[in-house]
């Protein structure tokens, strides 16, 4: 019989406390933007302006809701590869859909069903074909991205901006565009399952002790199967939204975002090793990796550094986070 009462190892979050628990990390993460923003206002006029932050803001959206979904996965010790190209395959067969005069909500979940599938197909690969995480979400991540590009004859679908669809991407709620919105509605839900539901806490079980999850009784393989179906579904919606603000679906549309999302759940304090995670750090992981585009992009350096400095912040925040684990090991024996 499952047993719904497994407690997480110790170093997971409490969820006795309160929902936006502060903790040292995110405080670091804080400092850290205070102290680029400070330099950058000497640095450029416009960096401080309402429209530059806003636009920071709208740009990072989309990695920042790709990072919750992997702060999931990554709270299981797993990781998922094939995120970025299910924000282009998604918005791709919605685009699609809709070019082919599909009822504007089929066509939606057309394209969350094909996010909700390679979930699915990649949590079954990693749990009945007991093939690693991170070659069988890579060897998807080609696939994907490879039937897109055969698919579109690497065009891209046009014509496809029915009414109303634009509002997904451009639209506005109280003058706040739709996919902040959407990013914060996201954010909530997801928080709430995360810390305060049992799903959370068996994700964060899970990544902490395979073994005494195992042991409780729960399910591991579906456990674990269901973390990769809710990375595709919210990769899913990602790509709808980008298609629908982008007017135009590319065949490398969401490209590296996998990358991205790995690095703004890392900065954001989500262990590679599992059992810990924070969505609130995700989120200002993926503001601050937008942030720091946005200073090279107003101190005029190449884009080409971007990549450069992403790597250098992935492997900066990995360094720390191991050393940080280490300490924690140190600290409990």
């Amino acid at each position: 019989m499952e047993n719904n009462n497994i407690q997480p190892q110790p170093n997971v979050y409490s969820f006795s406390q309160s929902l936006l628990r502060i903790d040292r990390q995110i405080i670091g993460l804080v400092i850290f933007l205070a102290i680029l923003i400070f330099l950058m206002s000497f640095a450029s006029d416009h960096f401080l302006s309402y429209t530059n932050l806003m636009n920071v803001l709208q740009q990072s959206v989309f990695v920042m809701i790709l990072a919750f979904g992997m702060t999931f996965v990554l709270s299981t010790g797993g990781i998922d590869l094939s995120v970025g190209s299910v924000v282009g395959i998604s918005g791709g067969m919605t685009a699609w859909l809709l070019v082919n005069d599909i009822n504007i909500v089929l066509a939606i979940i057309g394209g969350l069903a094909v996010g909700v599938i390679i979930g699915l197909v990649n949590g079954l690969v990693i749990t009945k074909l007991r093939i690693s995480p991170f070659i069988a979400t890579l060897s998807m991540m080609v696939i994907a991205r490879g039937i897109l590009y055969v698919w579109t004859e690497a065009i891209p679908f046009r014509n496809y901006m029915v009414s109303n669809f634009d509002f997904f991407g451009q639209g506005r709620v109280l003058n706040v565009q739709f996919p902040i919105l959407a990013a914060l509605i996201i954010f909530l839900l997801l928080l709430y399952l995360y810390r305060k539901m049992r799903f959370g806490r068996h994700v964060l079980a899970l990544g902490s002790s395979e073994e005494a999850v195992r042991v409780s009784g729960i399910k591991v393989d579906r456990l674990r199967t269901k973390v990769y179906v809710l990375s595709g579904f919210i990769a899913s919606i990602v790509g709808i939204i980008l298609a629908s603000r982008l007017t135009t679906v590319h065949p490398d549309m969401g490209k590296d975002y996998e990358l991205e999302a790995i690095a703004a759940a890392i900065i954001g304090g989500t262990s590679l090793a599992g059992g810990k995670g924070s969505l609130v750090g995700a989120a200002l992981g993926a503001f601050i990796l937008a942030l720091i585009k946005n200073a090279l992009n107003l101190l005029n350096v190449p884009p080409y550094w971007e990549t450069i400095v992403v790597g250098a912040i992935i492997l900066i925040a990995v360094t720390v986070n191991a050393l940080g684990g280490s300490k924690s090991v140190e600290s409990q024996d």
